[in-house]
């Protein structure tokens, strides 16, 4: 039987390799980025699409990819019509269980789990 240790470095080995198979089918044209709001505000190309899946394709899994909105707008303008932003979901996954996610993630989580929203704000419900 498998330990809990175990059975997380097959699921990141496997997300690893799940990840690799949608970014190195990239081309790097630059088309994902036309419309990207993330890249659009920050203006930074390692927060663009094709930058964020240049750098998993490297195997650098960074927090990042929590930038993006997961619009999908840049699926939609990909020539070779790559599903990035579950490449993107994918490396959130793999960082959870590497426990490098954000302590904002966290915060959320135990907001939502304590009070039921994302803010922590208790609300007094009027019957």
């Amino acid at each position: 039987m498998k330990t809990r240790k175990e059975k997380m470095s097959v699921e990141s080995y496997n997300l690893k390799q799940e990840i690799k198979e949608i970014t190195s089918k990239c081309i790097k044209c630059g088309m994902c980025n036309n419309f990207c709001p993330v890249l659009r505000d920050i203006g930074k190309e390692q927060n663009s699409p094709r930058g964020m899946a240049i750098m998993l394709d490297q195997g650098y899994y960074e927090k990042i990819v929590y930038k993006c909105t997961l619009c999908k707008v840049c699926e939609d303008n990909c020539p070779v019509e790559l599903k990035l932003c579950d490449a993107f979901q994918k490396a959130r996954r793999l960082l959870v269980l590497q426990k490098k996610d954000p302590k904002e993630n966290k915060e959320m989580i135990n907001n939502l789990k304590n009070t039921g929203n994302p803010f922590g704000i208790k609300l007094n419900v009027v019957s």
